[in-house]
């Protein structure tokens, strides 16, 4: 198993709309993949542009970038973008320029409708400017829990594999039918 771990950075969920407020969050996903598998993580929720702005800060100290090789984000999502509770979204450009380099040799994974929607090339370009081992995510809307199925396995895989391509191998082998019903979308730094 991998000695590094995961930064979550997540929206907060329940004071949006009566009718999309949920009592949920990614941190359960987490405590389950740092007790079955040994995992070490980093959760924080944020409600801001301005809040994630000083987390990623924060992660650019060297004690976060030695240790954690993954950065999830489990947002409101649209066609690369992500949405925040305030009402605020960020495109992955804009993303990519306030990450500064944070997420250079990571793994960078979006757990959010329709992020990774629209060019493959422009998944790629934002890969390729951030630096990152790879970018993935999802181009549907997706259930919630399913959701959480594949993030779960995906986060685990990662964690054990040192090669991107037995990632990839795996998740197809195992969970390609739910890769397709979220519409699962990556891209590798080349």
């Amino acid at each position: 198993m991998s000695k590094k771990g995961v930064i979550c950075i997540e929206t907060e969920w329940d004071i949006t709309t009566k009718n999309n407020r949920r009592d949920i969050n990614s941190e359960p996903l987490l405590q389950f993949l740092s007790k079955m598998y040994g995992i070490p993580y980093i959760y924080r929720k944020v409600a801001t542009i301005e809040e994630l702005k000083y987390y990623f800060k924060q992660f650019r100290k060297k004690e976060y970038a030695d240790n954690y090789n993954m950065y999830y984000f489990s947002f409101h999502g649209g066609t690369r973008l992500v949405s925040f509770e305030s009402g605020e979204f960020l495109e992955l450009a804009n993303i990519a320029e306030m990450a500064n380099g944070i997420f250079e040799g990571k793994f960078v994974h979006f757990g959010s409708c329709r992020t990774m929607r629209g060019s493959k090339d422009k998944i790629e370009e934002f890969c390729a400017s951030v630096g990152a081992k790879m970018v993935s995510g999802f181009t549907k809307d997706v259930d919630g829990a399913l959701c959480a199925i594949h993030d779960v396995a995906f986060i685990a895989e990662i964690m054990k594999c040192s090669q991107i391509r037995t990632v990839i191998s795996h998740m197809e082998k195992l969970y390609g039918g739910l890769q397709d019903e979220l519409g699962f979308r990556s891209a590798i730094l080349k």
